[in-house]
């Protein structure tokens, strides 16, 4: 890696962004620029609406979650500190209002209705089809993913957030253990009893 290269790949953060650009929006959220809170959004916001999506299983679901995230990021952007970086404090919201949603779903008693997601993601079973899928081959991806959907909704949140984090979102253990306010072991241990959990949901159809 030559000189130049290796100042670009100082000035991107782990998400990808470049992070003096978001130090700079931050501190221009802060001090009440909505037009860079704005830019903030355009950088995050697929990645926000993944993790929901991950999370809630339903696609009206994840944009309300999300939206009410970056509500909540906007009025605690003032509390921000950059002993972390944004993206991890950001999901730290966005995690917490999943698992809020969830845990008052539960509570009502309601069943998340299975839904396609507009998405394609590496734990995803059921690909979108091609223009020359048989009719019998998207039927059996319905239904992998009607049962994909149906086990990772007997998951706690806990476990359902972890799973998401890690195999859809790509972080690290010690990211996610930060993320949901835990120990690195205890992301581990519900990675272990997750995967283990879909496995055996699934078999035989993976």
């Amino acid at each position: 890696m030559n000189r130049t290269d290796s100042m670009a790949s100082k000035q991107m953060g782990d998400d990808g962004v470049d992070a003096r650009q978001v130090r700079r929006w931050v501190q221009q959220a802060r001090g009440g620029d909505e037009e860079a809170f704005g830019e903030l959004m355009k950088a995050y916001y697929q990645r926000v609406y993944r993790m929901a999506c991950g999370m809630v299983n339903n696609p009206d679901d994840a944009r309300d979650v999300s939206q009410q995230a970056w509500v909540k990021a906007w009025k605690n952007l003032p509390r921000y500190r950059e002993s972390s970086s944004f993206y991890t404090w950001l999901y730290r919201i966005v995690s917490n209002t999943c698992l809020d949603f969830l845990r008052h779903r539960a509570h009502l008693g309601e069943q998340p209705l299975p839904e396609n997601v507009d998405l394609v993601t590496p734990s995803d079973p059921s690909p979108a089809p091609s223009r020359h899928s048989r009719p019998d081959q998207e039927a059996e991806r319905a239904e992998v993913r009607q049962l994909f959907d149906e086990a990772l909704a007997e998951l706690s949140p806990e476990h359902r957030m972890t799973l998401t984090l890690r195999e859809i979102e790509g972080l690290a253990y010690g990211e996610i253990a930060n993320v949901m306010g835990c120990r690195t072991g205890t992301v581990m241990s519900r990675l272990f009893y997750a995967r283990r959990h879909m496995q055996r949901k699934l078999r035989g159809l993976l």
